[in-house]
């Protein structure tokens, strides 16, 4: 009777496998990135020609972090405002860095800055924040 068990279970798991499809998810792989768990503005808010500190923590795991960017999104347009080159990163750390931004005249609303972490292997991620430029 035991032998028609295991038999069954393996006819069963056979069978159960084969119902399992590979697709394409619509994306390739292409490499290790670094990551941005935190990003907060202080102020969130304020009028031209105020200095807003952007911070953040970033890490990377996999690969060295070569550079850091500060992006300002307006209107559609991304303006690159502030690079920083990276040297000596240690993977086992996590770092908090700082960018200063001034805000620039610019009509009053709503603008996106963005921070950017690049790797050794070229490919970047980034987190996005909200500011508000008030009248």
């Amino acid at each position: 009777m035991k032998k028609y068990i295991s038999i069954f279970s393996i006819v069963l798991l056979i069978s159960l496998s084969s119902c399992f499809e590979e697709y394409n998810e619509g994306y390739d792989l292409v490499g290790r990135v670094a990551t941005i768990p935190v990003m907060t503005l202080s102020p969130t808010s304020g009028r031209v020609g105020a200095t807003v500190n952007v911070n953040f923590r970033y890490f990377s795991e996999n690969e060295d972090v070569i550079q850091l960017k500060l992006i300002q999104i307006a209107a559609g347009q991304a303006t690159e405002i502030a690079t920083k080159a990276i040297s000596g990163h240690n993977r086992q750390n996590s770092y908090n860095d700082t960018f200063a931004y001034t805000v620039p005249a610019l009509s009053p609303g709503a603008i996106t800055l963005r921070v950017e972490v690049m790797t050794s292997n070229n490919l970047s991620n980034g987190r996005n924040v909200n500011f508000t430029i008030l009248p």
